[in-house]
């Protein structure tokens, strides 16, 4: 009924990503002569494990007056139950935002802004992350507040509350960027669907979390001796290691982090997957299969392979020459502990599609079949050394890079050692390791775009899986089982409200024009809209950005935004306007038979009876709440969307009044969970009015 208010909520909540090109140039850099680099001299790092078996790396650096400090915690959300997952991560957020037992965390926000200091924490993965930064003279402070909130996290529940929102708005936009659907569905390709390297969140396993679960996941992995610490800055590190031991000392020894298996199982094999993307004109294409780690000693030659396939060879071919994509990329990817993954892929338009594909399997076999050049070989070896030197321009880069290696046990020349690796790769190492890593006929191939301008059908690559990407909807109430007395009185009660509002004379409705005025989000808005019964819709829109255009048909959907001009509108979002449609007060009185109507229960309601009416058609189903003593419709709720996520919104009905013998509302109220989100005010009502045919028309 209050379509064109939630209409608004998501025009004003679509965004669109512009690539920008970048043109490729070819300057004297490739004439030049490169000297070999010298040695890089690293920073004295004094390691210290304390009593309780908190270990330390201490760096002195007298060059700024701060001091710096980063934790990694042996955790992660490959620990966490797949039927709750996103918890590692909300326990990360929580431990900071709300705070610790000396520190709440409206006070320690304040505490911090006194001191000038920032103080994070966060899980990831594989591994936790905590981390402050401080002037000198307020260490001793920053250590306090630190150790506090390691120790003693509270975390309140309106915390908890509020980034579970702000996760359900995430969950319910996730779609709207296709490049990350791309990589999202790449990884359950690569890794599987319930991996914990590929999994995501969805809204059941957000709303299955409770407060518990962070104490006890908490508890699980928080001690010292699961935590490696990196500080570095102006202090003397023997009194620094004093400083950090009694602040610790009350923290005692826990039990080891549990292991997880770090392998992950694969099998090499070939397959061809679409994801369809309706709404837009260029196509995003991912292919690869599972990568390996950096302690195999082909990396080295793998990273210069790395290095002439995508910035090379797939950038020169399918960009520069072919002119097919303004970008394309390779990765041959390597984890510390888990295999990374072998990804080319590049956005092409439509029509290339295919192509595209083809021609990046061609260049991988290439490089199997053929040595790479001289030239080529010395270009990548000389890109990558001489980018290395910048991967130590402070200390803060060099002790962060010695932690991650003392972390996942790497040792700490391990950089130096890939240098050396990558000043001795051949031509001939490229190719053999090119042979024996690449695997072009077993490759997974992704494509998400709009098949129906493909230049040729994907199933010329293999046989196609269809991926579907729609977003599971929040697990709904559990209804009683329907029987005949429940759907004969939820049928009674309607008929007696399509009696009270105008009995035939609703089913002889065809259109309606509506001009409302909309206050919601603190702007106040104008719409017109048009509707042709029972699944023609048109809405334009005044806001501030200028006016807004949806079309609504049974077969599809467009939208105009100023300054981004025509939009095909996806088939989900296209869904979501034409369950609009089946709500529409008068589309549900005009024939109640073309329904289920089931009677739930009988409420109170600003003191009136109220029966709560469950409508059903088309798998589409809400509530709709009629007014026992008048007959009249005090209103519906249904999932529906806001800037938080799917949630159940309440309309309620006001100021009826009669337009050719039906009786509508004037006003809408709308809320989610109590709290106020719009309200609408129809300003006139044309019903059966002519509605020229090219209305709806693009």
């Amino acid at each position: 009924m209050n379509y064109i208010s939630r209409l608004f909520q998501r025009i004003a909540w679509t965004l669109l990503f512009l690539a920008i090109p970048l043109m490729a140039q070819k300057g004297p850099k490739d004439k030049f002569e490169f000297t070999k680099l010298n040695k890089i001299k690293l920073p004295k790092v004094h390691k210290v494990v304390l009593p309780n078996g908190l270990e330390l790396l201490l760096v002195e650096d007298k060059d700024y007056p701060t001091i710096d400090l980063r934790a990694l915690i042996r955790t992660g959300s490959i620990h966490e139950d797949a039927d709750k997952t996103g918890l590692a991560g909300i326990t990360g957020e929580v431990m900071r935002s709300g705070g610790s037992k000396k520190f709440p965390g409206d006070a320690l926000d304040a505490t911090l802004e006194t001191l000038a200091a920032t103080v994070e924490t966060s899980i990831g993965i594989s591994s936790g992350r905590a981390t402050i930064s401080v002037l000198k003279e307020d260490i001793d402070k920053g250590l306090e507040v630190l150790a506090d909130l390691l120790m003693f996290p509270q975390f309140p529940q309106d915390k908890i509350d509020l980034i579970k929102v702000q996760a359900r708005s995430g969950i319910s936009r996730r779609n709207d960027n296709v490049a990350a659907i791309a990589n999202r569905e790449f990884d359950k390709l690569i890794y599987g669907t319930h991996s914990p390297h590929a999994r995501h969140i969805e809204y059941a396993t957000i709303d299955a979390i409770t407060r518990q679960d962070l104490v006890d996941f908490h508890a699980t992995f928080f001690h010292p001796n699961n935590i490696t610490m990196a500080v570095w800055g102006d202090f003397n590190w023997k009194e620094m290691k004093k400083k950090i031991s009694m602040t610790f000392s009350g923290w005692a020894k826990g039990p080891a982090a549990p292991k997880t298996a770090a392998t992950v199982k694969y099998t090499f094999d070939s397959s061809v997957n679409y994801i369809e993307k309706t709404d837009v004109n260029q196509s995003n294409i991912l292919l690869g299969h599972i990568g390996g780690t950096q302690d195999n000693p082909d990396y080295p030659a793998l990273t210069i392979m790395n290095q002439i396939l995508s910035k090379d060879r797939l950038f020169k071919r399918v960009r520069t020459d072919e002119g097919l994509a303004y970008s394309v990329y390779g990765n041959y990817g390597a984890g510390f502990k888990v295999p990374g993954i072998f990804t080319c892929g590049c956005q092409t338009k439509s029509e290339s599609t295919v192509k595209a594909i083809k021609i990046i399997l061609e260049e991988i076999r290439l490089m199997q079949n053929s040595q790479v050049t001289e030239h080529e070989l010395q270009n990548a070896k000389n890109s990558y050394l001489n980018s290395y030197v910048f991967n130590f321009q402070t200390k803060g880069q060099i002790i962060n890079r010695l932690l991650r290696l003392a972390y996942f046990g790497y040792p700490a020349d391990f950089m130096d050692t890939i240098k050396a690796g990558v000043e001795e790769v051949s031509r001939a190492d490229v190719q053999s390791v090119a042979k024996k890593y690449l695997k072009p006929d077993d490759m997974r191939i992704l494509v998400v775009g709009n098949s129906a301008n493909f230049d040729e059908p994907l199933s010329t690559l293999g046989k196609v899986n269809n991926i579907d990407i729609s977003i599971p909807k929040p697990k709904g109430e559990e209804l009683q089982q329907a029987n005949g007395a429940s759907l004969a009185r939820g049928m009674s009660i309607l008929k007696a409200a399509r009696k009270e509002l105008g009995g035939d004379n609703i089913a002889a409705v065809k259109t309606m024009l509506t001009n409302a005025n909309i206050s919601m989000m603190g702007m106040n808005l104008k719409a017109t809209s048009w509707i042709t019964f029972p699944d023609l819709m048109r809405t334009d829109m005044q806001t501030p950005m200028g006016t807004v255009k949806i079309v609504v048909t049974p077969e599809s959907g467009w939208q105009i935004v100023p300054g981004r001009g025509e939009m095909i509108m996806p088939a989900t979002e296209l869904k979501k306007h034409q369950e609009t449609l089946l709500r529409d007060l008068l589309y549900v009185l005009a024939d109640p038979s073309k329904k289920t109507v089931q009677f739930l229960e009988e409420t109170e309601i600003d003191g009136k009876k109220v029966a709560d009416l469950l409508i059903t058609e088309n798998d589409h189903s809400f509530h709709l709440l009629i007014d026992l003593s008048s007959s009249r419709p005090w209103g519906m709720k249904f999932q529906g969307e806001t800037q938080q996520g799917p949630a159940e919104l309440i309309e309620q009905f006001l100021e009826y009044k009669q337009f050719d013998n039906i009786w509508l509302p004037m006003k809408v109220i709308t809320t989610v969970q109590g709290n106020p989100m719009a309200e609408t005010t129809r300003e006139s009502i044309e019903i059966n009015l002519i509605i020229p045919d090219d209305t709806y028309s693009k």
